[in-house]
């Protein structure tokens, strides 16, 4: 009896861990297509800013043939431009390394504390023995 008690724990604790290892892998998913679409929001936004920069210079280019302060007020604007988009792409990139950030702390901790030792056996190990459809604690 005592045999098939320790049967349905080690069936729960796989089972438990094999939910938590499917749920890890579909956070890590969505972190990695939120990253994907904040990647294509910065190619994106410096897309706008090349349209940006090239109607700023044809402006100025129509509006006087060679002076000075056009030149200068082109330049400006230029630089107004720059500065906004930088800004825009570094708010990207935080968000982004916080994806990361999270999609570590998934791996590293396995979630719910999946990450630490248990029974002397790493969460890498246990997630590697369900992968290849091994029975926990088998041979």
């Amino acid at each position: 009896m005592s045999g098939e008690n320790k049967f349905l724990e080690t069936f729960k604790s796989g089972s438990k861990r094999f939910a938590t290892l499917v749920a890890d892998t579909g956070a890590k998913t969505m972190l990695k297509t939120d990253v994907a679409f904040l990647e294509r929001d910065i190619k994106n936004r410096k897309h706008t800013f090349g349209i940006q920069i090239y109607d700023i210079l044809l402006a100025s280019n129509m509006k006087a043939s060679s002076s000075s302060d056009t030149v200068f007020s082109a330049s400006d604007d230029i630089q107004k431009a720059f500065e906004e988009c930088k800004l825009d792409i570094e708010v990207l990139e935080k968000k982004i390394e916080k994806k990361r950030e999270e999609m570590g702390a998934i791996g590293d901790h396995g979630g719910g504390g999946g990450g630490e030792s248990v029974g002397g056996v790493s969460a890498s190990s246990r997630n590697a023995e369900l992968e290849s459809g091994m029975i926990p604690g088998s041979p």
